[in-house]
């Protein structure tokens, strides 16, 4: 069977064609259309008793009347509103009246008050200036008026001097240099009637101090150990301005401490420390040395202690007083007087258990010991104490006479050396008391070195002890004794002993730089006697060698004189000479005298050696100039000198 094709479906083919334009209307229409239509049946969804059927029917009349209903609904609240704001325009205008009506009111009130403003600012201005005049009136009073506290502590005697006492001074100080700057301006009355009405406070409060500070100087000076009191210093420095009362304290102080260390060094020489510890001074007495130094040792630490406390009582604080003229240099002063009225106490009895060591002289080495010891502590004490103190002076007086024991111990000494002379043993070497000599100028020299002269090289402006006094009061004595031990031997045994003493006592000398003068002196001695020694051996030589005819005729021969027509010198005479003179070399090679071997140093005796080598050297040079020369009539001078000189200097070599 044949199947045929369906019929299209077409719009146009619908039997309703209103309905199918509807349909084709919406299904042509937009997503926005469609929005748009679904908000519509919403809304209408949304109107009550809106049936389906009268929807259909109706639909326009039913929405205008529910427009309707609306618009009646908003007429009825905006009618509210506008009763409302003519409410609020009835309120208004009232009170813009009341403004008016205040306004008028304010203009009037401004008008009847600008005058009490202005009398108002007069006053503010008048208050002000009378806050600033009562502000500089505080200031005044308080910079040239004393509080009543102030003025208590400063006057009341039963009031103690503490830091709120010099305060309070200070204060009072202050007014009256104010006071005096018043003066130089318009306000002189203000300051001479300040001036007056302090005065009164001023002269109390030094009254008050004055005998605190007496009272403090009776107590606290007066022990062995001080406890310097910051009050006493301020005191001090306050009682500067009245000088009369400040010398006074300071006198009292003295006397305090003049007495106390008296005191102290008394018992520091017959009882000793607490407990005996340490011991007494005086059991040291046996020995010179160690008892003048313990006492002099204890007189340098009190015054090192004292002037210690002194400068701590002084100098405390001393910059609140710059300002007040020569203070510094008055304190310094009188540090210095207080120090010398301390110590002043030592003197006597230092002087006289000195004296008592002195006078008992014991042996020349410590003497000298016990002089440096004391010329020592003086120069070291001079520096802790004025010039001319009393126990600088005592100490110099002390040193005077020790050193001046010290040179009658070593005069005695001398004595005794001259008297007990004794002759050296025959290898002329120093005798024991040359010996024992040189020793005791060996601690003598270094005792010296070690003093605080030779460590510093200044005596600190003191009266110096010259050293060379020392050196010759012991080593001229000394060779005065050698050469009286020796005079009864020959000349070459004289002159080799002292040789040997003066280069002992050289050696000893050597090591110290301050003794160079006086070792150059003894140097200078030794050359010229070792001089002497080698012309004599070189006279020795020139006779034993028989050139002694031929020298004496060249030094005496004059010039025009031609050598050989002088007698025994013609050229036989001389050929026979030289030749003698060159066996001599042969058998005895020119040595010096064996006596010379006991001079203690091989230098000395090599320097004798060339010394008279190189003299007949010279003898032969001069020989063999006047042969070959041609105006003393040698024919054949070769013939003559069996050497040359260079032959001779190259024979004498080893001892030149």
């Amino acid at each position: 069977m044949e199947q045929t094709d369906s019929p299209s479906l077409s719009i146009s083919n619908k039997p309703n064609k209103p309905l199918a334009a509807k349909l084709s209307k919406v299904l042509s229409s937009s997503a926005s259309e469609d929005a748009r239509v679904k908000a519509a049946l919403t809304s209408l969804s949304s109107i009550p008793d809106l049936d389906e059927a009268s929807l259909g029917r109706n639909l326009r009349g039913t929405i205008e009347k529910k427009e309707i209903e609306a618009n009646s609904r908003f007429l009825c609240a905006f009618d509210k509103v506008v009763k409302q704001f003519e409410c609020l325009e009835t309120q208004m205008g009232h009170m813009e009246s009341v403004c008016k009506d205040m306004k008028q009111r304010i203009v009037k009130a401004e008008s009847q008050t600008a005058d009490m403003i202005e009398q108002a600012d007069v006053l503010q201005k008048h208050s002000d200036a009378c806050a600033v005049q009562m502000a500089v009136v505080d200031r005044f009073l308080a910079k040239f008026t004393l509080s009543e506290d102030e003025v208590k502590t400063l006057g009341n005697m039963s009031e103690p001097v503490d830091d709120a006492f010099f305060d309070a001074l200070q204060h009072l100080q202050q007014i009256h240099s104010d006071c005096q700057l018043l003066l130089t301006t318009r306000n002189q009355t203000a300051g001479r009637e300040i001036m007056e009405s302090m005065a009164l406070y001023q002269e109390n409060a030094y009254n008050k101090l004055y005998k605190w500070t007496q009272y403090e100087s009776r107590t606290a000076f007066g022990g062995d150990s001080i406890d310097v009191s910051a009050l006493m210093t301020k005191a001090l420095r306050a009682l500067l301005l009245r000088p009369v009362l400040f010398q006074t304290i300071l006198d009292q102080i003295a006397s305090a401490r003049h007495d106390a260390v008296a005191r102290a060094f008394l018992n520091a020489l017959t009882k000793g420390g607490p407990g005996g510890t340490p011991r007494p001074i005086e059991l040291q007495a046996p020995d010179p040395l160690r008892y003048v130094g313990d006492m002099l040792a204890w007189v340098h630490q009190a015054c090192a202690s004292e002037k210690e406390m002194l400068e701590s009582l002084f100098q405390r604080n001393v910059e609140k007083y710059e300002d007040v003229s020569g203070i510094t240099v008055r304190v310094a002063d009188t540090i210095s007087d207080l120090l010398g009225c301390a110590m002043e106490g030592t003197c006597r009895p230092l002087k006289s258990r000195m004296e008592q060591v002195l006078v008992l002289q014991p042996g020349a080495i410590t003497s000298y010991k016990v002089a440096n010891l004391v010329q020592f502590y003086t120069v070291t004490l001079s520096k802790l104490m004025r010039r001319n103190a009393s126990l600088e002076r005592v100490l110099y007086e002390m040193t005077e006479l020790a050193y001046k024991y010290f040179f009658k111990t070593l005069n005695a000494q001398a004595d005794r050396l001259r008297q007990s002379a004794e002759t050296p043993n025959r290898s002329l070497s120093i005798a024991p008391t040359v010996r024992d000599m040189t020793i005791q100028l060996k601690e003598i020299l270094a005792s010296y070195d070690s003093s605080l002269i030779v460590a510093t090289n200044s005596a600190d402006g003191l009266p110096e002890f010259d050293f060379s006094e020392t050196l010759d009061a012991i080593i001229e004595p000394l060779l005065t004794t050698c050469e009286l031990s020796v005079a009864g031997l020959g000349k070459l045994d004289h002159d080799i002993y002292i040789v040997n003493c003066l280069h002992h006592i050289r050696t000893v000398l050597i090591p110290y730089d301050f003794t160079r003068q006086k070792r150059d002196n003894i140097t200078a001695r030794i050359n010229d006697l070792l001089t002497d020694m080698a012309q004599e051996e070189f006279n020795k030589l020139v006779e034993q060698a028989g050139l002694t005819q031929i020298k004496e005729a060249l030094a005496a021969k004059d010039a025009e004189t031609p050598l050989s027509t002088l007698p025994h010198m013609d050229a036989a005479s001389l050929t026979q000479a030289m030749s003698k003179f060159d066996s001599f070399l042969v058998l005895n090679s020119a040595d010096v005298s064996p006596q010379l071997e006991k001079l203690s140093s091989t230098l000395h005796y090599q320097q004798v050696q060339s010394g008279a080598i190189q003299l007949l050297l010279d003898t032969y040079r001069d020989i063999d100039t006047a042969i070959k020369d041609p105006k003393n009539g040698y024919q054949s001078p070769d013939l003559i000198l069996p050497r040359t000189v260079e032959d001779m200097e190259a024979i004498f070599s080893f001892a030149l």
